[in-house]
Parts: C-alpha cells; structure tokens; sequence
C-alpha cells in the first residue's frame, strides 16, 4: 500500500510537471512564431535595399554618361542649356535616392538590433526548450521507472490471479482490466496529450483496482492457509495412494504372467482346436467312405444271404430226396460221402456268414461311435447353430480353401446324402485326395479404420465410401466393410491365381453350378446361364421369372429357354456400349430399391444402368438375381470388362492429338506408384503425391524426378498469396506446409548426387488428418482440417506470420466433406454443419 501511494504521489507530481511544461513549451512557441514572422519582414526589406543600391548605380552610371556628353557637347549651347536642365532634374533624383537610401539604411540600422534581440531571445528559448527537452527525458525515464514498477506490481497481481483457479469471474474482470491498461499505455505512447488523458484515467481504474484486489487479497490469504491445509491432508492421501498403486502394479506384473501363461495355453488349445477339427473333418469323409463301404457290404451280404439260403434249400431238398432213397429196400444205394462233402460246406458257408455278421457288428460299432464323437465335436465347437444361409456359405468356402479342384464341388457338398453316395470315391482315391489337400486356412488380420480412398467391398462388391469406417487386412490389404468382414473366407497369403483357379474350378461344372459358361474363350466374351429377371419390369413388386440370359458381344439378350431356334428374338435385349451415352454396372443394390424382394436375395442382385447423352432419350435399368453369389461375382466382372473396353476403344475414336489426350508416363514393374493425389505446379511440372513420398512430372520431358524429405502424400494444395504447399504426409497423416521456394530448388538441384532434404513446417496439432480444404473469408486465409474424431479451423495470423488455430469442433461421424463460402464453412458428417467464421459458432445447415 505504501508504494502504492507513493506512486499515486509521484504520478501527481509527474502530472504537474507536465502541465507546467507544456504551458511553458506553449508560450516559447508563440514567441518563436513571431520572431520568424519578423524575420521574414527583415528578408523583405533587405531585399528592398538591394534594389534600390542597384537603382543608385544605374542612377550613377547615367550621371557620369551625361557628364561626359556634356563635355562634348560644349560648342552648342542650346543643347548644353538641356544638359543643363536634365543633370539637374538626375542630381535632384539622385539627392532623394539618396535621402531614401539614408531612411533605409537607417531602418535597417534599428532593424539589425531588432534582430539582435531577437536573436538573443531566440538563443535563450533554445535553452529554455534544451531544459524542456531535458526534463522530458528525465520524465520519460521516470515514467520507464514507473512502467517497470507498474509491469513488477502487474507480476504479483498475476501470480495472486494464478492462485485463484476457483474464482473464475474475478479472474476474467482482472484480465480485462489488465488488457484495458495495456491498451492504455500503448495508446501513450504514440501520442502525448492522449496519454496523460489515458494515465489519469488508467490512474482512476487502478486506484479502484488496488482497492478491490487488496481486500481480494486478504481473502485469498485465507483461502491459500485453508489450501494449505487441504494439501497437506491431500499430501498424505496421496502417499497412501502411492503405496496402494505400487500394490496394485505388483499385482498387475503377476497378473501379466499369468495371462502370458493363459495366452500360451489357449493358443495351445487353439492349435488343438485346430488339429481337432481337421481330425473332425477326417471323420466325417471317413464315415462317408465307411457308410458307403457299409451300404456295399449291406448289399454283398444281402445277395451271399440270398445265395445261402437258395443253396441251403436246394441241399435240405436234395438229403431229403437221398434219405426216401434210402428208406427204399428195393435200391440199396450208399451216398455217405456226398452229404459229409455237403455237410462240410454248409457248415463253411454258415462260419462264413457268421464272420461277416461279426465284421458287419464291429462296422455298426465303429460307425455309431464315429457318430457319436462327431455329434459331441460339433456341439462343444459350435454351441449356437448357424443359419442355412451361413451354413451354406462356410461349407461352399471350406471347400474352396482346403482343397484343389481334386475335390468335390462345393455345391455338391450340399447336395443330398444320396447323391453324394453315388460320387463317393473309392479308399485309395480319398488316400490320393488326401495326400493333394493344401490345408490353406489362414484368417485375415482385419484393422478398422477411416477409408482413405474409393474402393469395393471384397464381399458385397458393393463401394466402400471415402471417409467412412472399413476393415482392411493387415497383411494381404484387402478391404471390405466392417459388417462383411465375418464372411471373408479364410484367404489370406493365397496367391491370385490360385484364387483364380478355385473360381473358375467353383462354376466349372454345369450340373453343380447352374448359373453361367463361359463360350468360346478365344474369341469374343460369351457367357450365358440362369438368372431371375424382375416380373414386368416393376423391380421386383411382382415378383421374379427365371429367364437364361447370355452375354454376346457388347448386348445382353433375355430369353425364356435355353434351347432356342434359328432366328428367335430375345425377351429382352440391353446395348453395354452405347455410341452417345454412358453404362453402369452396380455390383451391390440397395434394398430400398427392391421393396417387395426377400433380403436374403438382394447381396445376389446386380443392376445395369444406361445414362444416355441427349435428354429426350430415358435411360434403362435391368436388374438381375443371380443363382449364386460366385455367379454373381463373375457376371459383375464380365460387364465391368465390356462396359470398359467399349468405353476405351470409345475413347481413342474420339481422342484428339492435344497433351492432355496422349500418355506422357507410364509407370511399370519396380517404377510403379501408389498414387493419390496430383497438383499443376507449373506450365510444365505436375506435382504428384503418392505412397512413396513426393514427386514433379516433367510434361514436356516426360521425367518423373523424386523431391526428398517428404513422406508419404495423401492430399496437396496450393496457397499462393503465401506461396506455400498444404499437404497431408507422413505415416501420421500430418497437415504441413512446404515453402514452394525450397521445391523448386530442390528440382534445379536434382541432377545433383546428394540433394538437401526439403523440410516441412508441421502442425502439430493436426494430426491423424484425412481432408483439409483451404480458401479465404474476409480476405483472411483460412484452413480446415478433418480428423477422425473432431474438426479444427485455422486462420493465418499476419502478424505472427503463422496459422493459429481458432475453434476445435468434436463430431461424431468422420468428415467427408469441406466447401468454403464468403463467410461460412460448411463441413458433412452424418449431417450437414456450417461454421460461421466471425463467431466461430456451430449450426445445422
């Protein structure tokens, strides 16, 4: 408080001080103003006595000519009578120059000492202002003695306000009149009569101030002792806390081994889980080959048993005719040896059928416990039973994934139990089947996040959106959407062409697989097969017919049988290339589309849609059911194939010698690029982002040249009033600046061995960014950049020279989209938002 009003006094000193000097400072410049207005009326007269001294020489010069002419003219009096006249008329004027030049040199004679004098006040108000200026500077470093007085005492109220975390309100009225006070003295500073006016007031607010935190002070005494017993209590709590925690880490590295040892145990178990199933499945072909074997040897004792017992009666009949022959006296015949020999074989064919019956016995066994070990396997390994559908699916890619086209057809692992009795193979070609197997069960390592780049599901085949949630595999990168991940078949590291070949060995057999054919590979694409078309073309309201439909050339002919006569015409027929249009081929339909179809049929379901050029031509659309999804899958791949080369060969008719039309690069084998992303740089550089880092396309060249030190580039865009790159790069997806200076001299030094490394300026709050967009409102440069999980908008401050940023928006969905307008930002998310940029407040658009 003391230096407080200690400061207050020499403030008000200060203030008097400066009033007196600037009334002071007031009348020396009035005074100065006169003494140069007299100073001009001296010019002015000056110059007057230099004309007329100029006049007085001429005046003389005239008098000695005329003196002269006198002279000469002597002999004539009547002109010397004029002489006469005139050079008393020239002495008369002369005498009144040079009374004039008397008075004026006289005057200036009184002006001289008027100058004189003025010239002393004019040096002693120049002292007077050299004491003015003297004790202006002792005043200013008074007031920078005072500034930093002020700036300390500002120091303490800041590191009182620092302790005051639970009064908010108090903190924010103390901030505002600090930067009202720094407002002030800036304000004073450039100008003077301003600032005395800004310090009386500031002096008036800071004495309110002083008032107000002295007894704010007290309080926060109090509170900071009340703290300091709270902490003290927290301090001890905190200690219990520590030992608690240490317990509690202790318990966590014992229970760390102990689910190491869990996880051992249970890949152990998953490795015999493993081994048990495929022992499951070593069963259950086993018991077909026994049930087959079994029905054979049913069979084979059913005809032995037949013969038995034919033969069994012929030779009870025959004894029987032998014994009446003996009972006859008449013929004494003996025939002992042919009933022992008959006796022995009954007695053989009786130990034979008794073996079988034994063997047949130890079958029924071995197959019921078979059974029964199957049965318990399939309920301990699946619990809850799967739909037909799943069921169907898992059986047909079981069969894809762990055996060449050695083994059956997958669609005739479904077929009935005696259809597959008849295509049962013998023992030693189930060995050699066995022995064929690849076993290729490996399951893919899906990781789910944000899809940067317009792709199709591997399953659906329907589009997996950009900026939306996939699944992709870790190691063979193949993509799918979250919720068709479960029905990905086990794949992962199969090369392409063994997939290949187990399509073309799923859809090989007509009478398994009665969707398509493919016809005549040499030539033209052909294929044809079953398919269901919608009824009366009302997208499936009125239900489905099944029609065989081929695909010829670049048409798709509907027709109502398979077998057709010369010269009948199609049901329906559909143009893929169309000369003044476009063809889409849709792999997945949306069930919206399709209301009164079963949702079980609409993943087997693809659509063709024509887009003609000219308005008053309608467009087409055809929907197709395929029999099975493989069907389905081909299908897609063959249109998409037409569809394209039509469109292709369409593209070279019409394609023009202009740069744009030709190839510049093509990128093969090791020199391949992932791309992402391209820039017009230049006339004649093309600035292309890839996986690999950072490239500049020579047009006219034809040269593709690497810029070092960039990552990999997802996005890039040019702000030109900063010259200045805006990219996504770096395995973080970081939003970075790139000075185009340093590009471009990294390009010129290309040729070099060893290029320097372009550094970029990242932000390092912009992490993890997938899309950013960037333009200007207000005639202020601003940025938009989209993360997962929020929005953040920067706007480039001049005078740190940097981005800042101005608002973080959390959002629920991923954004996918930025559009700037002239005042707002409009971002999509699961909705519409527009951010409006003065008050950087958030509305539903």
């Amino acid at each position: 408080r003391e230096a407080k009003t200690e400061l207050e006094e020499t403030t008000a000193e200060a203030e008097e001080e400066i009033q007196a000097l600037t009334a002071h400072r007031d009348e020396i410049q009035r005074k100065f103003e006169a003494l140069r207005n007299s100073c001009t009326v001296i010019t002015d007269l000056e110059e007057q006595l230099n004309q007329l001294t100029e006049d007085n020489a001429e005046l003389n010069n005239q008098n000695f000519f005329l003196s002269k002419q006198l002279d000469e003219a002597s002999g004539a009096n009547n002109e010397v009578v004029q002489l006469r006249s005139e050079v008393d008329h020239l002495r008369r004027e002369i005498t009144e120059r040079e009374m004039q030049l008397t008075s004026q040199k006289q005057t200036m004679e009184a002006l001289k000492t008027t100058c004189t004098m003025l010239e002393e006040q004019v040096m002693d108000l120049e002292a007077l202002n050299d004491e003015l200026l003297e004790k202006e500077r002792q005043w200013e470093a008074w007031r920078s003695v005072l500034g930093d007085e002020k700036t300390q005492f500002e120091c303490r109220v800041r590191e009182l306000q620092r302790m005051l975390d639970t009064e908010k309100q108090s903190r924010v009225r103390a901030d505002q009149r600090i930067t009202e006070s720094r407002q002030v003295v800036e304000l004073a500073v450039k100008e003077h009569k301003a600032e005395i006016l800004a310090l009386q007031q500031a002096l008036k607010e800071q004495k309110l101030k002083a008032e107000s935190l002295s007894d704010k002070l007290n309080d926060l005494e109090k509170k900071h002792a009340m703290l300091e017993m709270n902490a003290r209590s927290l301090q001890q709590k905190l200690e219990t806390e520590r030992e608690l925690k240490q317990r509690l880490l202790e318990e966590q590295a014992k229970l760390q081994q102990q689910m190491d040892l869990q996880k051992n145990h249970i890949f152990r178990l998953t490795q015999g889980l493993q081994e048990a199933l495929d022992r499951a499945d070593l069963l259950k072909t086993e018991r077909s080959d026994l049930e087959y074997q079994l029905e054979n040897i049913q069979v084979l004792y059913s005809h032995e048993k037949v013969k038995m017992e034919g033969t069994i009666s012929q030779q009870t009949k025959l004894i029987d005719f032998l014994q009446a022959k003996m009972d006859q006296p008449a013929k004494k015949k003996k025939v002992p040896l042919q009933y022992n020999e008959l006796k022995v074989a009954l007695e053989k064919e009786k130990a034979r059928s008794a073996e079988l019956e034994e063997a047949l016995q130890k079958t029924r066994i071995e197959l019921r416990s078979a059974r029964e070990e199957a049965a318990h396997r399939k309920i301990t390994d699946h619990p809850h039973p799967s739909t037909p559908a799943t069921a169907r699916q898992q059986i047909i890619m079981s069969a894809i994934i762990r055996s060449p086209e050695h083994q059956p057809t997958p669609i005739s692992l479904l077929a009935p139990p005696s259809s597959r009795r008849k295509e049962a193979s013998t023992p030693e070609e189930f060995n050699r089947r066995l022995k064929e197997r690849m076993h290729h069960n490996i399951p893919h390592r899906f990781n789910v996040g944000l899809n940067m780049r317009a792709t199709k599901c591997a399953v659906c085949l329907d589009t997996v959106h950009f900026g939306r949630q996939a699944s992709k595999c870790l190691e063979c990168q193949m993509m799918c959407h979250p919720k068709c991940s479960a029905c990905l078949p086990a794949t992962c590291g199969l090369p392409a062409e063994y997939a290949t070949h187990f399509s073309e060995a799923f859809c090989r057999d007509k009478l398994n697989s009665p969707g398509l054919q493919l016809k005549e590979p040499g030539g033209p694409l052909r294929l044809e097969g079953w398919m269901k078309v919608p009824r009366n073309n009302k997208r499936g309201q009125q239900g489905w017919d099944r029609k065989y439909v081929v695909l010829e050339g670049t048409k798709v002919l509907v027709y109502d049988t398979e077998t057709r006569e010369a010269g009948q015409r199609p049901v329906e027929e559909f143009e893929l290339c169309l000369p003044d249009g476009d063809v889409t081929v849709h792999g997945a339909v949306g069930a919206t589309e399709l209301l009164n179809t079963a949702k079980t049929d609409v993943p087997y379901i693809l659509k063709l849609e024509s887009h003609p050029h000219t308005t008053c031509w309608p467009g087409r659309t055809l929907y197709l059911l395929a029999p099975t999804f493989p069907d389905k899958q081909r299908w897609v791949n063959a249109l998409e194939s037409t569809v394209a080369g039509g469109r292709v060969s369409r593209e070279k008719a019409e394609a023009d010698a202009k740069l744009l039309g030709n190839s510049l690069l093509k990128l093969e084998g090791e020199d391949r690029l992932d791309i992402n992303c391209t820039l017009p740089f230049s006339d004649q550089v093309v600035l292309v982002g890839a996986e690999e880092g950072l490239y500049a396309l020579n047009v006219l060249k034809n040269s593709l040249t690497h810029v070092p030190g960039i990552g990999a580039v997802f996005q890039i865009h040019l702000i030109k009033d900063l010259e200045k790159l805006l990219m996504i790069s770096g395995d973080e997806r970081a939003l970075c600046l790139v000075d185009v200076k340093k590009v471009k001299q990294s390009l010129a030094q290309s040729h070099l061995p060893a290029q320097p490394d372009v550094s970029p300026n990242v932000f390092e709050a912009v992490k993890g960014c997938h899309l950013f967009a960037a333009g200007k409102i207000d005639n202020g440069l601003c940025i938009c950049a989209a993360m997962p999980s929020k929005v953040v908008v920067l706007r480039y401050n001049e005078s740190l020279s940097k981005y800042c940023i101005r608002k973080e928006i959390e959002t629920s969905e991923p954004c996918s989209c930025i559009h700037f307008t002239n005042y707002s930002i409009i971002v999509g998310t699961n909705k519409f938002y527009e951010i409006e940029m003065k008050q950087y407040t958030l509305e539903e658009f």
